[in-house]
């Protein structure tokens, strides 16, 4: 149920191989990481994980809605086009459907993650994308992720 996006309370905190990823440039104290998550069968759909890190001296406090509306994804085909949102992604990304969550809560070095279903989400077709995702940091701004190449 974690891949899913759901928590149960007897769910172990799940600790995220920080030495293992790529970042991009920290903002605010924070800093976004994204991978292309690994194909169980050729023919599942792209997906990524998104991961941020506190690499602050102090606690930091994320309000989100959902991971969906809290990272923003960048799809880019290689035109320099935007690929669009698939009838699933757009439904998915509606305003109304953003939750009430409660903050989340990073220690200093702390580090969680999301997987999001690229290909779920996004047309895209036969080709290769480039991929990066955002957020909005608390007191204004944003932190960028360093950026992947997706094929399709």
């Amino acid at each position: 149920m974690a891949k899913m996006g759901l928590g149960v309370k007897d769910d172990p905190k799940k600790v995220v191989d920080v030495a293992g990823r790529t970042w991009g440039e920290p903002a605010g104290d924070l800093a976004l990481s994204v991978l292309l998550k690994v194909k169980e069968d050729p023919d599942e759909l792209s997906a990524v994980s998104a991961a941020i890190q506190n690499r602050g001296t102090v606690p930091q406090r994320l309000p989100t809605s959902g991971w969906l509306h809290f990272f923003q994804v960048s799809v880019i085909d290689n035109a320099g086009a935007a690929a669009p949102l698939t009838s699933y992604g757009r439904e998915l990304l509606k305003p109304e459907r953003r939750q009430t969550l409660p903050d989340i809560v990073l220690a200093p070095g702390e580090a969680i993650e999301a997987d999001i279903p690229v290909g779920s989400i996004y047309q895209m077709r036969k080709g290769e994308y480039s991929l990066q995702v955002s957020c909005e940091l608390p007191g204004g701004g944003r932190v960028v992720s360093n950026e992947i190449r997706v094929k399709a």
